[in-house]
């Protein structure tokens, strides 16, 4: 390896560590709070349903920010948008810890919604410009990944610092850790900046997004596949409880197969994506062979330990495939839309497909017929995969 080759080597690793570092406190600051609900209720005289609706403001906000956000990474560019917002995240978790009445906390989740909205914008308009295009997949698989271990580690170190401190001290100290980052990524333009050499000539706008088939074919792909991902996460465990007749002590099992090698997965992706070419057939694979594991383990009578596998492999499928879907979504920005906007914008019809899922997959519970849950998501797949072929062949804009 060449002396060049080495330094770009080491900037990738640079680049990658700092913005993956980012995402990963992004998500611990979604779930700082929720482990801390009982101490919260008491603190504020409040109930679960004040303190969910206090979640449900930091998600509003995070969800219909993002385009807006991305148009102004367009405008001038990743580095200071990210360092903003991640300072605004991390100053409104830490000012939680000093609130003394349960409206300046949801005023502050507000805010730190609002700081929470930047990540996706901004981090892959980062990586798009810094990376080297022979590592740009497993750069976003360790983008993906940290974000994932951000959610895993929230519960335990909440938990575990509220009960050696208190939990406004903990709240203090995981924000400060974000301030402290938000300011380095502020001075570290050298390393950062430079996203102008990918941005588009004309600035960005609602009607380029709205009015690209190729876009609104990625968006609906993420609002298909949250869907399908919804059903798992939120009704597999009381679906096959009732399926199985097994108790959720058991039954949680699957999901922790289907979530832990989701994640597992998520690495070697980034190093697939890397060596192929066609994105769109690798999903449509993967995404189709993840349905049908999930029906058939919906559909009763199996040994459970089959099960088990049966959606540990299904997760795994999906894992592998999340850099191939992002290095999608890089492609599509040549259609004359910048990479941060782009991110933003289809990360929104993520939220769509949580809002949308759950209900359904509800309804089908309620209804009587919890081998539905399975059908729904393989069916909501099947649609995911609908769209990535399109998408394969339509021309650009």
């Amino acid at each position: 390896m060449t002396m060049a080759a080495q330094a770009d080597s080491r900037q990738d690793v640079q680049v990658i560590g700092l913005i993956s570092f980012a995402h990963l406190l992004s998500h611990l600051y979604m779930l700082a709070l929720p482990p801390l609900f009982p101490q919260l209720r008491t603190d504020f005289n409040v109930g679960y349903v004040e303190l969910g609706l206090m979640i449900t403001a930091y998600a509003v906000t995070t969800g219909l920010l993002q385009t807006p956000v991305g148009f102004l990474v367009n405008r001038i560019g990743g580095q200071r948008v990210l360092a903003g917002g991640l300072f605004l995240n991390a100053l409104c978790i830490s000012l939680a810890g000093l609130a003394t009445d349960y409206w300046q906390l949801v005023a502050l989740m507000l805010l730190a919604g609002a700081g929470s909205s930047v990540f996706h914008p901004a981090d892959y308009s980062i990586l798009s410009a810094r990376i080297s295009t022979t590592r740009i997949g497993r750069a976003l698989s360790a983008h993906s990944l940290a974000g994932n271990l951000g959610f895993l580690a929230a519960p335990p170190l909440m938990v575990l610092l509220s009960a050696f401190l208190s939990w406004r001290t903990a709240a203090i100290l995981v924000g400060l850790v974000g301030m402290v980052l938000a300011i380095a990524i502020f001075f570290l333009t050298a390393l950062l900046s430079g996203e102008g050499k990918t941005k588009s000539k004309q600035k960005d706008s609602w009607g380029q997004l709205l009015s690209s088939p190729k876009i609104l074919l990625l968006f609906a792909f993420y609002v298909l596949s949250s869907a399908a991902n919804s059903g798992m996460v939120h009704f597999s465990v009381v679906a096959f409880k009732e399926i199985y007749g097994l108790p959720v002590t058991v039954t949680a099992m699957a999901l922790t197969a289907y979530q832990g090698l989701q994640m597992a997965a998520v690495l070697p992706g980034g190093w697939l994506a890397d060596k192929i070419e066609n994105h769109e057939l690798i999903l449509a694979l993967c995404f189709g062979l993840s349905g049908v594991l999930v029906l058939t383990a919906g559909i009763g009578g199996l040994p459970f330990w089959i099960v088990i596998a049966l959606l540990g492999t299904a997760g795994a499928m999906r894992g592998l495939v999340n850099a191939s879907r992002d290095v999608s979504v890089r492609h599509a920005a040549t259609d004359g839309v910048s990479v941060g906007t782009l991110f933003g914008f289809v990360t929104t019809g993520y939220s769509g497909g949580q809002i949308i899922g759950p209900a359904l997959y509800g309804w089908l519970m309620d209804f009587g017929h919890p081998e539905l849950v399975f059908w729904g998501s393989a069916g909501f797949s099947t649609l995911a995969i609908a769209t990535m072929m399109v998408n394969r062949a339509t021309p650009r804009g």
